[in-house]
């Protein structure tokens, strides 16, 4: 007996050892064993994130609790999405069920769809927005689901690199935004160019590919917004006043959704606002306003991956390809208020011009909250601002 005692007693502190390793891993001191995050969003409370993952998972992080849980290892990657202004998730499973629960996991509402890449629900659960590979947009579900824009199956993610983005406001407008193109984004909307198409007689590519503004109430577009170039994402404040755009060429717009024919330019980080109605030749450097720039720290980058309120209507961030600094902008202002540095290590979803991963950034703008994942793996960044301060400060990580 004393031997088998004797035998054994090198199990009980392995046994130790193993169970510390496992709380040390659900902690997330080791890192996740999740894929890296393809879609985010956040409660309007900013207590809790939901992530989709591309090893299907579902995750949804207690930011309060710091603690997180898998849900599912059947999810759709770019289905994870918070509804507003309830603790409530949307997201598909492999089969294409698409589900709304709270976050208890009580179901308010379950049905199928296609596949989706990218969908968004307002917080009636009234109008559910979902778009497809080729970047047509869809409203409702089941037999009651009708096409909003199918006039071409190009652009797509395939031939682009990244998803119709899809943002909805608080009140009476929603945008969607794929890629800027010049005279295809200048070309009116009119009965000669239909959003939607037979499906035999669609267009080589779509005249709404761009920065489009749509109405929650008629389900059609009320503007086109031109100027962009390449891929492109905007993004409308909650209280659907003010539409923000930039691209992978380092342009940035805004407008006013009461006059959306006056497009208005955001500032270059190192020349500033340039003058469109500028009288001298091409090149002069006149043709630029400094007037109110601020010094840009090391590593800031033009070339945007994607934008977003972070309180409420008043301000947002401009996140650069491959680098770790976001811009502040003051709504209706051209020019940047402060630049934050979110951070070199782990590195972040923006790095790798990985632009069908920018829903991986998202924020609340009513809680002042971001969120984003990381390049490679499957955790997350989490910050806080303050309006008053005007800091960002990075709260939670989990590698």
């Amino acid at each position: 007996m004393d031997s088998t005692k004797s035998n054994y007693s090198w199990a009980l502190p392995l046994i130790i050892l193993f169970a510390a390793f496992l709380i040390a891993k659900a902690a997330g001191v080791f890192g996740t064993s999740y894929g890296p995050t393809m879609s985010l969003g956040i409660s309007d409370d900013g207590r809790y994130v939901i992530s989709s993952h591309l090893s299907n998972h579902l995750v949804l992080w207690d930011i309060e609790e710091e603690d997180y849980k898998a849900l599912s290892d059947d999810a759709n990657i770019y289905s994870a999405y918070f509804v507003p202004s309830q603790h409530a998730l949307l997201w598909q499973n492999l089969d294409n069920t698409v589900t709304i629960q709270n976050t208890d996991g009580k179901v308010l509402k379950q049905f199928h769809n296609f596949a989706t890449y990218g969908h968004a629900v307002d917080a009636s659960l009234n109008h559910y927005f979902s778009a497809n590979e080729t970047w047509n947009l869809f409203h409702g579900y089941g037999d009651s689901q009708i096409p909003l824009l199918r006039d071409s199956a190009s652009p797509s993610l395939m031939g682009s690199g990244k998803l119709l983005n899809i943002g909805l406001s608080n009140t009476e407008f929603y945008i969607t935004t794929g890629k800027g193109y010049g005279f295809v984004d200048r070309r009116p909307i009119g009965d000669d160019t239909p959003t939607v198409r037979p499906a035999d007689d669609l267009r080589f590519s779509s005249n709404f590919s761009g920065v489009v503004l749509w109405s929650y109430d008629t389900l059609k577009p009320v503007a086109k917004f031109d100027g962009n170039s390449s891929k492109t994402h905007a993004t409308i404040s909650p209280d659907g006043q003010w539409v923000v755009s930039a691209d992978e060429a380092g342009i940035g717009l805004f407008w006013n959704t009461d006059q959306p024919e006056t497009r208005q330019r955001t500032a270059s980080y190192y020349g500033g606002v340039y003058l469109d109605d500028s009288p001298f030749e091409t090149g002069d450097p006149r043709n630029w306003d400094e007037s109110e720039l601020i010094d840009a720290p090391p590593g800031l980058n033009n070339f945007t991956i994607a934008l977003a309120f972070i309180h409420n209507s008043e301000y947002y961030l401009r996140f650069g390809n491959n680098s770790h600094v976001a811009a502040l902008f003051k709504t209706g202002s051209p020019w940047p208020v402060k630049y934050f540095d979110l951070g070199d290590s782990p590195k972040l979803v923006t790095y790798g011009s990985q632009y069908d991963r920018n829903t991986a950034i998202a924020t609340s703008p009513e809680a002042g909250i971001l969120a984003m994942g990381h390049q490679s793996t499957g955790g997350i960044s989490v910050y806080q601002f303050d309006p008053d301060k005007l800091t960002l400060e990075r709260i939670w990580v989990v590698k």
